[in-house]
């Protein structure tokens, strides 16, 4: 079903739906940091960070992820993927593989030599995917299970970071 979803930069009027999926994350934002975070400059589609989402065809929100060019000691220059988020009981697998393939044509064009995704709160969507080490032009895929480092947005009150452990 990977070719029954659309991937593209996150529009005003789907910031409440992706909040649906951004709870998952820890620490999630309150809804009005959230919206806070989605409408500041850069946050929609645009550098040098991006909110993407994965609908279907009927519209709904499927997945959510945030990505950000980054330094890598190895690689040089990667899409950082810090929240990668897939809300879908009927097709995981299909929602994560179309996300990534997006994120890596997005890297691409970018010039960065890898997307490194923190799968944290997504790595059941990753035991099912089907995706190479290195996707077209040469794009590593790191799938990191490291949890994110501290958020973008601004913590609620009262609310802590996880403990390392």
């Amino acid at each position: 079903m990977q070719g029954a979803y659309t991937i593209a930069g996150m529009k005003p009027e789907q910031v409440d739906a992706a909040y649906l999926l951004v709870e998952a994350v820890n620490p999630p934002p309150d809804i009005e940091s959230w919206r806070a975070y989605c409408g500041t400059p850069g946050a929609v589609t645009g550098a040098p960070r991006d909110l993407r989402v994965a609908t279907n065809p009927r519209g709904h929100v499927k997945g959510l992820c945030l990505c950000r060019q980054a330094r890598h000691a190895v690689h040089g220059s990667i899409l950082d993927v810090p929240v990668f988020v897939v809300a879908s009981a009927a097709d995981e697998p299909g929602v994560a593989s179309a996300m990534v393939e997006d994120l890596c044509a997005l890297a691409g064009r970018l010039d960065c030599a890898a997307v490194r995704i923190r799968t944290g709160a997504a790595s059941r969507s990753f035991s099912r995917l089907d995706a190479p080490r290195r996707i077209g032009g040469g794009v590593a895929l790191i799938l990191d299970p490291s949890p994110m480092g501290e958020p973008p947005w601004p913590l609620a009150q009262g609310v802590a970071l996880p403990v390392k452990t």
